[in-house]
């Protein structure tokens, strides 16, 4: 196995898809590129909510389009339902997004990564970052280890795109799991590693709500939330057709749209969360980590915004081949016999069936006034970070 590259990327998230394009577009110099993650068919799967854009967001995924990346490709190759945002305001705040086909999302970005030659991919978890020790405190590697055996990869560059997985553990209610995503396990060693090197650590928290099953919802109850009639792409590449890879957008939109539908919470609701305040995480003590501040869980809603007598709800499809319903507005990290319960409260969701049960993640961070503006750490020549390691949101 090769075991020199130009750069090594650690994490096959959005941040690490793009740091691995983006080595392998470098420009005058001759470049190989190792994209190491803890399982190779989960790369470019989408974490949370499988969708695209927002307000602000939506912009930075046209920056990133302009600036070369795939994000854009892959999001208007997977959306399956496209809207602009703050329509009603001038152009320079309008927010393009899009809702995607989790499946087909990541797919796209799988293509994307394969139909360049000069990454490779590679399975497994980094326990240790090598450092030279001529005093010049430059990244030289990593260290590997796949199925009970360790291999050193070398390289002047390394960026570290972990998410929410550096000693990740997850809550539903009282009970506790391991890991940065639901069947995954959480990268222990590389926080360790830091840990050694003399980097502060931090701890946040992110949440997700629960999914439901689509065939149990009571659909013709609830007020259609359609897209855009004539949606704008994210990537100007889109409009004149592009292929890569297995994927080939010769149309836009390239797949089937969709619409989604609208519920709320109501007072009753929000009695029974304040009612279980105790064995919700964040309010127990169980969970002290810092959580996003722009995306709360219900639990924060219904305590922040005691006034409000209820919160809109969107139901909106994961994709066009599964049954699942993301739930967007309501993440809670809630024990599961409240989330049915809540569940079970809305409009439309009275016989409403959960396939999984949302979960707050608390994870490592890396408190970011020890990176620079290009993303290099201070403590560490040609260590790069990107994405929620940073302390980000996502």
């Amino acid at each position: 196995m090769k075991n020199t590259f130009t750069v090594i990327v650690i994490g096959g998230g959005h941040a690490g898809a793009e740091a691995a394009w983006a080595a392998a577009n470098l420009l005058g110099i001759p470049r190989s590129v190792a994209l190491i993650t803890a399982d190779i068919s989960k790369l470019g799967v989408m974490s949370c909510n499988p969708a695209i854009g927002g307000l602000a967001k939506g912009q930075l995924v046209r920056e990133i389009d302009a600036l070369g990346g795939l994000m854009g490709l892959a999001a208007d190759a997977s959306g399956i339902m496209f809207k602009m945002l703050n329509t009603s305001k001038g152009a320079a705040v309008h927010g393009p997004r899009c809702q995607s086909d989790k499946h087909a999302y990541a797919a796209a970005v799988q293509s994307l990564i394969g139909s360049r030659p000069e990454i490779e991919l590679l399975e497994g978890m980094v326990d240790e970052l090598l450092i030279a020790e001529d005093g010049s405190n430059a990244v030289q590697g990593v260290r590997v280890s796949h199925s009970g055996r360790s291999t050193d990869l070398h390289a002047k560059a390394v960026v570290l795109t972990t998410g929410t997985f550096m000693r990740a553990l997850m809550h539903t209610g009282e009970t506790k799991t391991e890991g940065g995503r639901v069947g995954e396990s959480s990268a222990v060693g590389i926080s360790a590693a830091l840990k050694r090197i003399g980097f502060e650590l931090g701890r946040l928290k992110t949440g997700t709500p629960p999914r439901l099953d689509i065939n149990t919802i009571e659909w013709d109850r609830l007020p259609v939330q359609a897209g855009d009639e004539d949606p704008v792409p994210f990537s100007d590449l889109t409009p004149g057709g592009w292929s890569a890879g297995g994927v080939v957008c010769d149309r836009f939109p390239l797949m089937e749209q969709t619409t989604c539908r609208q519920t709320r919470t109501c007072e009753t609701l929000h009695e029974l969360i304040r009612s279980n305040l105790d064995r919700a995480p964040m309010f127990s003590g169980q969970i002290s980590s810092t959580g996003p501040r722009y995306c709360p869980s219900i639990e924060d809603k219904v305590v922040r915004f005691a006034d409000r007598t209820e919160h809109g709800v969107f139901l909106e499809q994961e994709g066009l081949c599964t049954d699942w319903i993301y739930c967007n507005g309501i993440a809670t990290s809630l024990p599961a016999d409240i989330q049915d319960e809540i569940i079970r409260a809305m409009p439309g969701c009275a016989n409403a069936s959960i396939v999984q049960y949302g979960y707050a993640v608390e994870y490592d961070m890396v408190s970011p006034h020890q990176i620079q503006a290009t993303g290099e750490t201070r403590l560490v020549k040609g260590l790069f970070l990107a994405g929620q390691i940073n302390g980000t949101s996502g």
